[in-house]
């Protein structure tokens, strides 16, 4: 707020006279939960009292929101300008507390700068969730140091499709580029300033072909001359899917602990949606090995409260244990998780971190 309205707006020893910029954390005995928050105008100048550190940062958005477009700027107007607030006294709390937005930058590559404005606008509107799509079959944009090709490869595609993908216009520049590990450490940072918790999300097993395209023995080799696939260039629904295979599942083993690394947050995500299943049909191996018993592939993923049973063994989940050890229960595709709240037979405790499917609703059941 300072860089918009030039004001230093130093810290105020007690006593100070005239009108000050009042910050507490209130907590519960101030009658505030978490995010919550009291802000207050009077002659005495302005009190932000909060729950929890982010109710006072939520707080602060008001205050900026009542002082009008301008305190938005990045630099002041009019450095000498007097800014007027009228007396007002408002006390919210948000009703969800999963507020989230997504951006996709698999798709249409967006430089970091241009994210971290994107989490300042999240932080504006008090959205404490930032959905980040990383990989898609238009482009791989987190590098993975195990498995250099993804971003080499991976991150460019030589044109992309001009509006619909019914159109026969194209733009034939290359579009592509990727964040480093820094960049991902200093994107999860500045969120975390703001209160922001960042999820990423690697696509898988379908929209995956800009995966495929820097390692072709991901793909189903056996029915798909996988090493011919770039890129894709167009939008849509992919034919193309990961093979359900060990090494397969051993490769993504070790994305997701990169992945682990990076983000701090609780959940990743792991799309599951879209997926084609004609090359898995078409294969006996994959079949097979999707289905032991033979019986048809007719999901992917399922929703939280969906019936049926797995047909690849234990469920597929990266997690952190409680120990704070990394543990990978392996079986392709994962079972439909239970609804919320049912007990698994022989179940443990559920992990500290754990990954969610595009399938679930914002609960984000495991």
């Amino acid at each position: 707020m300072g860089a918009a309205t030039g004001l230093a707006l130093p810290e105020a020893a007690a006593g100070h006279p005239g009108p000050v910029v009042d910050l507490r954390i209130a907590g519960e005995a101030g009658g505030l939960g978490a995010e919550a928050y009291r802000l207050t105008v009077s002659a005495d100048g302005v009190l932000i009292e909060g729950g929890d550190a982010a109710g006072v940062f939520w707080g602060a958005q008001t205050l900026r929101q009542l002082l009008g477009p301008d305190a938005f700027r990045r630099a002041p107007l009019n450095p000498g300008r007097t800014w007027q607030l009228g007396h007002v006294r408002i006390e919210d709390a948000p009703r969800f507390a999963w507020r989230g937005m997504m951006l996709d930058v698999a798709r249409h590559f967006m430089p970091k700068e241009g994210v971290l404005r994107h989490l300042d606008l999240l932080a504006a509107h008090k959205l404490n969730v930032f959905h980040f799509h990383l990989t898609d079959d238009q482009g791989w944009r987190v590098d993975i140091r195990r498995h250099p090709e993804l971003v080499r490869t991976g991150s460019w595609r030589p044109r992309s499709k001009w509006g619909h993908r019914a159109s026969e216009l194209w733009n034939d520049t290359p579009h592509g580029g990727y964040y480093t590990h820094d960049d991902i450490r200093e994107i999860v940072a500045y969120a975390a300033e703001r209160h922001i918790t960042v999820v990423p999300e690697i696509e898988i097993p379908g929209h995956s072909q800009a995966a495929i395209a820097a390692y072709p023995e991901l793909g189903n080799t056996d029915v798909t001359d996988t090493a011919s696939l770039g890129v894709w260039d167009t939008w849509g629904i992919n034919p193309h899917a990961l093979a359900p295979t060990e090494d397969t599942l051993r490769f993504y083993e070790g994305v997701f602990e990169e992945v682990l690394e990076l983000f701090p947050s609780r959940f990743v995500h792991v799309g599951g949606d879209e997926c084609e299943k004609d090359e898995w049909k078409r294969s006996l191996r994959r079949r097979r090995r999707v289905s032991p018993n033979s019986a048809s592939v007719t999901r992917t993923a399922s929703s939280p409260g969906s019936s049926g049973t797995s047909t690849a063994g234990s469920p597929r989940a990266a997690a952190v244990s409680s120990a704070g050890t990394r543990s990978w229960r392996a079986g392709w595709p994962r079972a439909p998780p239970s609804p919320p709240g049912a007990a698994t037979p022989g179940a443990s405790p559920p992990p500290a971190r754990a990954t969610t499917s595009s399938c679930a609703p914002s609960s984000r059941s495991t």
